[in-house]
């Protein structure tokens, strides 16, 4: 007699019992599961033909995203290019309506998102205000340059201009561990910055030399966009973050308001009556108001 292990023996009265009880299997397509929705237009006001949208930069700033699982995820620039790319096609559009809630990010993605709006506002000859309602710092103040009214809400931030290079040395930790740093180089300067090491002399002048580098572009950028004075640049240097109101004695920005105030500036700005307020989400993303997230 042919002796068969319990497990096959299992798995064969399993499939009999599928077979005769009849079981419905439940197909599941997970390519698309991993795909990022469609943006769709979301009315926030409904007023004439003519159309502001309003484009959210929110959290960190970033070029891209990893995903989370199954979950699809996209970078601050990804989301912005996929808005405008989409507002490019409709003509009723007259202009944008910033919303900044962001501590700032990577000072590429920064720049270049501020270029992106810069594009579009040029292409489309369109005004765009930018209204800041919780954080509008560092690179995402950069971001807010790009427009040409800022708007800040009473308890916002503003300012922190300036970049940042995080660094940090182990190499004392390491010596207590008994953990010796063998790194591999092909030259002195290839592992500046390495975290298993002290920072040189010569190590700190070639970091410094970039940070200081991207820092003047960024004023450089506050004093051709923003009427500041040579006084005034000299207080927004240190890299301090403010109150709106502070920001808008030094001209960092033009108004301390709310939505309304952004909303009015717009529509004077595009010389505009009652327009049709817009944002895009996508499906499954919070509909709510002006001031929610997705």
């Amino acid at each position: 007699m042919q002796h068969h292990h319990p497990t096959f023996r299992f798995v064969a009265t399993l499939l009999a019992f599928l077979a005769v009880a009849g079981c419905a299997f439940v197909s599941v397509d997970v390519a698309s599961l991993m795909q990022v929705p469609e943006l769709q237009e979301r009315v926030l006001h409904r007023g004439t033909r003519d159309k502001l949208l309003v484009v959210e930069i929110l959290g960190p700033i970033s070029t891209t995203s990893l995903r989370s699982g199954l979950m699809p995820r996209q970078g601050t620039l990804e989301r912005l290019d996929a808005v405008l790319t989409k507002a490019d096609r409709d003509k009723n559009i007259q202009g944008l309506i910033l919303k900044i809630d962001s501590p700032g990010g990577g000072y590429a993605a920064s720049d270049l998102a501020y270029r992106r709006i810069q594009e579009y506002k040029a292409g489309h000859h369109t005004p765009v205000v930018a209204c800041i309602t919780g954080q509008g710092t560092s690179g995402a103040y950069l971001v807010a340059l790009s427009a040409d009214t800022i708007v800040a809400l009473p308890s916002a931030v503003v300012g922190n201009v300036g970049v940042i290079l995080p660094s940090i040395s182990l190499e004392g930790l390491l010596d207590k561990l008994g953990i010796a740093n063998q790194s591999i180089k092909s030259g002195t300067l290839k592992d500046a910055g390495n975290p298993l090491r002290d920072m040189n002399a010569a190590d700190r002048q070639v970091l410094e030399d970039i940070v200081m580098e991207f820092s003047r572009t960024f004023l450089d950028l506050v004093a051709l966009t923003r009427n500041v004075s040579a006084e005034e640049l000299a207080v927004i240097a240190d890299g301090r973050v403010m109150s709106a109101s502070t920001a808008k004695g030094l001209h960092l920005i033009d108004e301390t308001g709310y939505y309304e105030t952004a909303l009015k500036a717009a529509t004077k700005l595009g010389r505009l009556e009652d327009p049709t307020v817009i944002v895009y989400r996508r499906r499954g993303e919070n509909q709510g108001g002006f001031y929610s997230w997705p």
